[in-house]
């Protein structure tokens, strides 16, 4: 009977993480890998397809700061199961419709349910598996969610050449909504866990955290430095590889696919680094600042002198893997923090991640406006100018998480 219960909870984990896939599918697809087919399709400028993606990343972003509570309060099974009809709810709508308000809601819906499985996961792993083979579970499922990132561009682009977007994201709502139905049909077999009546909303100690400059120096560096990275994989990267090195949406793609293999690797790389540096995990964060400042110099640089350069890619893929760094900026907040609200300063770093993308894609759609695009076709071009425009942005936001980073120290 213990061994049945075992198998039904890990399928059920399974199944959360395929909903995890999914979630970081459609996180990194839209709008990035079919910038100018929306575009096309919708009639609409980039103002407007950059909500697409800042939509999802605002809900994503305010959730985390409630999940923590949710799952410890009514366990990560519960937590997934709303998830799963949520996300399931947004995969379909999206792929139905061109009404633009409706399309923002599912996006809406897709932020909210792809936030309530990377918590939940870790919770239910933690308490199928035992310290041994906690770390070699949750690696497994970090990677299955990259791995979305990763299909969300070359290899959803190619499928493109046979099917519509709209098909293939049916197919991927027709898989959500079978996968929910075996969810639901696992969970009536299973002895839920009792409601922890004790967790309440009020005992988050935001409080406590955004007391201490050290945690803002060390969010806001993190926000700056992840935001930016992940705008570009997400939002306009490829459409800035087409527009402005004239690359093909294939080879595009293909560089931000790279851009997520690199992010996938790097929390590793990067953590087996610091750790042969004797865990001076500070001075790492300071380099990592300085990285990020020289790697968008040079490519307002670049599109100054409009030099269509390969480093251009090279550069994106340094900076995904800069922009890794989850497996540092945790123990950094954990050795400068009390136990009790260590959840909560990740959930609130969490928070400021994607917030700052939300944010950043917003800020996007209304620069490239600013200088009048050329239309090729039935296909929108923008202008070097508003391309410049918008690394400068950057490049200052970049200034400003130096000097944040200049802040941090090991010593409290």
């Amino acid at each position: 009977m213990k061994n049945k219960g075992f198998v039904i909870n890990l399928s059920l984990i399974i199944l959360g993480i395929l909903f995890y896939f999914v979630a970081n599918f459609q996180r990194t697809a839209i709008p990035g890998a079919v910038f100018d087919v929306l575009e096309q399709e919708l009639a609409v400028g980039a103002p407007q397809i950059t909500a697409f993606g800042a939509i999802f990343m605002y809900i994503y972003a305010f959730t985390q700061l409630l999940n923590a509570i949710f799952v410890d309060r009514f366990g990560g099974i519960r937590v997934m199961a709303a998830g799963a009809v949520i996300l399931g709810l947004g995969c379909l709508l999206f792929p139905l419709t061109s009404n633009l308000s409706v399309m923002y809601l599912s996006r809406a819906l897709l932020g909210l349910g792809g936030s309530m499985f990377y918590l939940s996961i870790i919770k239910e792993l933690g308490n199928v598996f035992s310290d041994k083979n906690f770390g070699i579970a949750l690696s497994v499922m970090l990677f299955v969610g990259y791995a979305g990132g990763i299909i969300a561009n070359a290899p959803f682009v190619y499928a493109m050449k046979f099917l519509g977007w709209r098909e293939i994201l049916s197919v991927v709502s027709g898989v959500v909504i079978v996968a929910t139905i075996a969810y639901f049909v696992l969970l009536s077999k299973t002895k839920l866990s009792e409601i922890n009546t004790h967790v309440k909303l009020r005992d988050l100690p935001f409080r406590l955290v955004l007391h201490k400059k050290h945690n803002i120096n060390l969010i806001t560096f993190a926000c700056c430095n992840f935001g930016i990275s992940y705008v570009i994989q997400t939002v306009i990267g490829k459409k800035f590889l087409e527009d402005f090195c004239s690359y093909t949406s294939g080879k595009a793609a293909i560089i931000l696919s790279i851009m997520a293999i690199v992010a996938a690797v790097a929390n590793i790389v990067n953590a087996s680094i610091c750790k042969l540096c004797h865990n001076h995990r500070v001075i790492f964060l300071k380099c990592a600042s300085v990285i990020t400042f020289i790697s968008l110099l040079t490519i307002c640089i670049l599109i100054y002198f409009n030099i269509k350069s390969v480093a251009i890619a090279v550069i994106f893929c340094i900076l995904a893997g800069n922009a890794s760094l989850s497996s540092i900026l945790v123990p950094v907040l954990h050795q400068t923090n009390k136990k009790a609200i260590c959840t909560t300063a990740v959930s609130i770093m969490n928070f400021s991640y994607f917030l700052m993308v939300g944010i950043l894609g917003n800020v996007t759609g209304h620069v490239l406006h600013v200088f009048e695009p050329k239309r090729v076709g039935s296909t929108l071009i923008y202008d070097n100018n508003s391309y410049l425009l918008l690394f400068v942005i950057f490049l200052i936001l970049s200034i400003y998480e130096l000097y944040k980073a200049s802040k941090l120290s090991n010593k409290y």
